[in-house]
């Protein structure tokens, strides 16, 4: 099987927090979007009727988490969770925020990062995702023990 996912997960270069199923990782610098992430299962799964129902539990309780430290962080406004899985047919979901007062809405916003059509006026550079991430791995590491 050749996966990207599967690949990325066999040799983690950018974790921001990983759990016995689960791993989040930073979304692509030329989206343009600060604070968007990926939540992807460990093992390869492409349908949603493969997974456990503790990994589905899990899952809310992350989109959940992540959602508290985009707001916290970065002052989101609205949270997108979308999975597509075409290209990429490992199931995994795109966590894309829209900051307050971000023109850009909706499926544009959600083209921008899936696609990297960027839209957005804001530009991000590598440090400001370093900070991101950064400060998202230092809010899961608090964050982690208090689940639910």
């Amino acid at each position: 099987m050749d996966c990207p996912i599967c690949e990325k997960h066999r040799y983690p270069t950018d974790t921001i927090y990983e759990s016995k199923n689960w791993v989040i990782t930073p979304g692509p610098l030329a989206s343009q979007i600060l604070g968007y992430v990926y939540i992807e299962p460990k093992r390869h799964v492409e349908n949603w009727a493969q997974f456990t129902n503790d990994e589905i539990y899990e899952l809310g309780i992350l989109i959940k988490n992540v959602e508290a430290a985009l707001i916290e962080i970065l002052h989101v406004d609205r949270l997108y969770a979308v999975t597509i899985s075409e290209a990429v047919r490992h199931l995994h979901v795109h966590v894309i925020p829209r900051e307050q007062g971000m023109d850009v809405k909706g499926l544009p916003l959600i083209e921008q990062a899936t696609q990297q059509k960027v839209k957005t006026e804001k530009q991000i550079n590598e440090d400001q995702l370093k900070w991101f991430t950064n400060q998202l791995k230092n809010y899961f590491g608090l964050a982690t023990s208090c689940k639910g």
